[in-house]
C-alpha cells in the first residue's frame, strides 16, 4: 500500500506593535487604552481600556470554544464589570485563531482584519463600524465572524484604528504597501496620534524560490460584504505547526 507523504509544517512569523499615543504630554502616565493578545495561536487587538482587557483575557483562554462563543462570554463579563463600575466603556476587537490550513476570525467595531495574498492583493474581511462589545446582549448582533482557508494567504494583519484611521480603500492600499515594504513600523508611518495595537502574521511558503516571488505591490479585492458564520515593542517571532 502506498503511503502518503507527511505534511510539511506550516512556518510563520509574528510581528507585534504596541504603542501609546505620541501626542500625550510629557509625564502623562495614562496607559495605552488598546490591548494586544498573543496566546498560543490566538491573536487579537482590542480598543477599549478595561473592557478590552476583559475581552483579551477571555479570548486568551486555551480552550476549544469558537471565537463566537468566546465573544459572547467576553460581552457577558464586560456587562458584569460595567454593572459593578469596573468597566466604563465597551471595546472594539479583531481576533484570529490560526490552524494548519485555515483560520477563524472575528471582528467588532473599527478594529480590522486584513488578508494579504501572495500576489499582493488584499481584502478586508468586514467593513468597520462604530459598534463595540458593550456588555448588552444586543451588541452581539454586530459581531462579524467566519472561517477562511489559508491557501494563498501570505499575511494576516490585525490592528486597532490607531494604525488606520481612514476608511478609504486608497488609504488601506497605502498601508498594505508600507507594511510589505517595511513591516508594522513602516505601516504606522510617522507619529501615532492615538494608541496603537497591531499584529502581523506572515506565512512562509516552503519553496525558497516562491518566497522571492511574493509581490510587494498591493491590489485591492472587492468582496460582497461582511460574512457571519502587556505592552511590548514591535517584534517578530517564528512559529511552526507540527
Amino acid at each position: 500500500m502506498k503511503r502518503k507523504a507527511p505534511r510539511k509544517a506550516l512556518a510563520m512569523t509574528v510581528e507585534t506593535l504596541f504603542e501609546a499615543a505620541s501626542s500625550k504630554t510629557p509625564g502623562d502616565t495614562t496607559p495605552n487604552e488598546d490591548v494586544l493578545l498573543v496566546s498560543g495561536h490566538v491573536y487579537g487587538v482590542f480598543d477599549g481600556g478595561p473592557s478590552g482587557t476583559i475581552a483579551s483575557e477571555v479570548f486568551g483562554d486555551r480552550t476549544r470554544a469558537s471565537l463566537a462563543e468566546l465573544c459572547q462570554e467576553a460581552n457577558r463579563r464586560i456587562g458584569e464589570a460595567r454593572a459593578q463600575g469596573g468597566a466604563h466603556t465597551g471595546t472594539a476587537a479583531a481576533v484570529v485563531r490560526v490552524a494548519k490550513d485555515a483560520f477563524e476570525w472575528l471582528m467588532v467595531g473599527r478594529s480590522q482584519v486584513v488578508v494579504v495574498r501572495a500576489d499582493g492583493s488584499f481584502e478586508r474581511l468586514a467593513p468597520e463600524d462604530e459598534h463595540v462589545l458593550s456588555g448588552e446582549p444586543s451588541a452581539e448582533a454586530y459581531v462579524r465572524a467566519g472561517t477562511r482557508k489559508l491557501a494563498g494567504v501570505r499575511h494576516l494583519l490585525l490592528f486597532t484604528d490607531g494604525l488606520f484611521a481612514s476608511g478609504a480603500d486608497e488609504a488601506m492600499e497605502s498601508l498594505v504597501h508600507r507594511f510589505l515594504d517595511g513591516g508594522l513600523v513602516a505601516a504606522r508611518q510617522g507619529a501615532n496620534e492615538v494608541d496603537v495595537a497591531a499584529v502581523a502574521i506572515s506565512f512562509l511558503p516552503p519553496n525558497p524560490v516562491a518566497r522571492k516571488r511574493i509581490s510587494k505591490v498591493p491590489r485591492r479585492i472587492l468582496t460582497g460584504g461582511p460574512k457571519r458564520s502587556s505592552g511590548v515593542p514591535s517584534r517578530r517571532r517564528r512559529s511552526r505547526f507540527p
